[in-house]
């Protein structure tokens, strides 16, 4: 009994030194981009300058003195590409609410045929018990029919 004690102890204590060690070690890796809250866009680059990525942080961005007329291609070509990326995730949204409330439709419509399935059952199992009882009293009468007739032979 206290060998059991001991090596459940000496077990329990080893796996909470490598959990210890585990979280421990977490904390020295290196940071990665991959977890930030904001999410990576990538820049579209070019020969004159390059565009800040945009973030949902509200910031200032740079103006510059001089564009040239890619850049400004460039730079409307961005706003168009997002503003195109937020009307298809609105659209998306939408069609998930529309498929969502189908879906509670048919959730609806089919607790209803459950219910009338319920009941339907229930009438069909009484019937059933009906025509037994109904069948019963005949074999019944039928047996004393043919008892009565052998007693008057």
């Amino acid at each position: 009994m206290k060998k059991s004690i001991i090596t459940t102890a000496i077990i329990t204590a080893a796996a909470l030194s490598t959990q210890f060690i585990m979280t421990a070690s977490a904390e020295s890796m290196p940071y990665e981009p991959v977890f930030e809250s904001v999410p990576i866009t990538e820049s579209i680059t070019t020969a004159a300058k390059e565009q800040p990525a945009k973030s949902t942080i509200s910031e200032v961005p740079k103006i510059s003195a001089v564009q040239t007329s890619t850049t400004n291609a460039v730079n409307t070509a961005a706003p168009a590409e997002n503003s195109n990326l937020q009307s298809a995730l609105m659209q998306l949204d939408g069609a998930q609410v529309e498929i969502r409330n189908q879906l509670i439709q048919y959730k609806n419509e089919y607790s209803d045929i459950d219910n009338q399935y319920r009941i339907i059952k229930e009438q069909r199992k009484l019937k059933a018990k009906q025509i037994k009882e109904t069948e019963k009293k005949i074999k019944s009468l039928d047996s004393t029919k043919e008892k009565i007739r052998k007693n008057m032979d």
